[in-house]
Parts: C-alpha cells; sequence; structure tokens
C-alpha cells in the first residue's frame, strides 16, 4: 500500500513541514523516535510518517491528562 503525501529530503525541508526550527527536529530524533533518517549524508522523512507521529503524540498527551 503507498503512502499518501510526499517524501522530505533534507533537515530543512523536515523542519519547514513540522514548522519547527532545526534544533528542535534533531531533538525529536535523538530523543523522541520523531520519523527521520539520515541515508547516504541526507536526512529523510515522510509527510505521512510525521503526521502519524504527530497524531500518536497528541493522543498520548490527551489520555495523560486525563
Amino acid at each position: 500500500m503507498e503512502q499518501q503525501g510526499r517524501t522530505l529530503m533534507r533537515l530543512e525541508e523536515i523542519a519547514g513541514y513540522t514548522g519547527r526550527s532545526i534544533k528542535v527536529v534533531k531533538k525529536w530524533i535523538r530523543q523522541h523516535n520523531f520519523p527521520a533518517v539520515k541515508i547516504d549524508g541526507r536526512w529523510e522523512s515522510h509527510t505521512a510518517l510525521i503526521d502519524k507521529y504527530r497524531a500518536a503524540r497528541i493522543k498520548r498527551r490527551i489520555v495523560q491528562e486525563q
């Protein structure tokens, strides 16, 4: 099954998509299992994976607050 969305090929693109700084995105990658990998020296991710990651984090936060 093919994912909807598009591939993001640079850390700047990933940060732009999330609306966060590169520093924050790097922190998420290191500490929070953010869906991005470095392949041949270039960071890559996919918008569908980022959307799924963000939705899961929101859901966890809501559950924690209940």
